[in-house]
């Protein structure tokens, strides 16, 4: 979201909280609802922001989304109508899964958790089951790849997944099912046949505009994390031909994040073939890509790859400390 939308976004919920507060409970059900209205406005400016989530720091991010959940939280407390009071926490678990993902991406994890299992329960006694299921992935994701505890990771996407199986949210759970699979050292077949099930999923879900996922997928998405799950399992052939495919879906001004995403799943997978300078190329460009959006996973990912790489004699001493420089201060 631009500066002047999310102005006109804030300025909108303050103003709308403002009226209600003045009006007391009298709250109308007509088109004119000024609660109707006022949610309408959020979930167009949740649309809009997640079309530029990629171009937006995380920081930045959690704090606009920090306002907004404060005012669908009060929204959805007040008293109206049962169905927009309703429809205001479905949309208060929306924004509390993506500000779950920027708190995530900021090393925020405490709070990521929190936002995240918090969404979870709102979207269940909603009835949003795509936005339970996205919660899902966020938790399955903290607890395998921050908390390590891949068993923990591995049942939150099992569950996820079936949460919702028909919807996008079944591929993103199925994705990161992969890839832990892949880290736990699941044999490749298993892996392919996961990372197989959500491509055919894919042919039937929403495709969206590059950025967040939050009513469908971008078609780079798939061929990023299943390709990434692929080189983790050990299938690099099949690995790097995805991650090819998903390098020249995504533009770098729009969407540097997914793309500094690709180019370190394809360091990675340079790691795998023993291409060690190469490998350290991808990292850096990687870092290079996402330099306007400083990320905790970007960060991790080349602190592990670099690990490894002195683990086989290389010095990858001035990529890492650019890359701590660069790193979100966690909360």
């Amino acid at each position: 979201m631009d500066e002047a939308a999310d102005r006109r976004l804030v300025v909108a919920a303050g103003a709308t909280a403002a009226a209600l507060a003045l009006g007391g409970s009298r709250l109308m059900t007509a088109a004119d609802d000024p609660g109707r209205d006022a949610l309408d406005r959020i979930e167009t400016g949740l649309a809009t922001m997640a079309r530029r989530w990629e171009t937006m720091a995380p920081s930045d991010l959690v704090e606009r989304l920090d306002v907004i959940a404060r005012h669908t939280e009060t929204m959805a407390g007040r008293r109206q109508p049962a169905a927009i009071r309703r429809d205001w926490r479905r949309t208060h678990s929306r924004v509390l899964v993506m500000a779950a993902v920027a708190q995530g991406d900021s090393g925020m994890s405490g709070r990521a958790v929190v936002s995240a299992r918090t969404a979870l329960v709102l979207a269940r006694h909603v009835g949003d089951a795509p936005t339970a299921a996205h919660a899902g992935v966020v938790l399955a994701e903290l607890a395998a790849y921050t908390f390590n505890s891949v068993d923990d990771g591995l049942s939150l996407a099992l569950a996820a997944r079936s949460t919702a199986p028909r919807s996008h949210t079944a591929i993103l759970a199925m994705t990161t099912e992969a890839n832990i699979r892949a880290g736990r050292g699941e044999p490749v077949d298993r892996v392919m046949e996961v990372v197989l099930d959500a491509e055919k999923l894919a042919r039937d879900v929403p495709t969206a505009a590059q950025g967040y996922a939050l009513d469908g997928l971008h078609p780079g998405y798939l061929p990023t994390f299943g390709g990434a799950a692929l080189v983790g399992a050990g299938a690099l052939t099949e690995g790097r031909r995805r991650l090819t495919t998903a390098a020249t879906s995504f533009d770098r001004s729009r969407a540097p994040g997914a793309l500094a995403a690709v180019r370190l799943y394809q360091a990675s997978a340079a790691m795998h073939a023993d291409a060690l300078d190469e490998a350290q190329t991808l990292a850096t460009r990687a870092l290079a890509t996402s330099a306007v959006r400083p990320t905790a996973w970007l960060t991790n990912g080349i602190m592990s790859l670099a690990n490894r790489a002195r683990s086989r004699g290389a010095d990858w001493t001035g990529l890492v400390t650019q890359a701590q420089e660069w790193a979100p201060a966690a909360v």
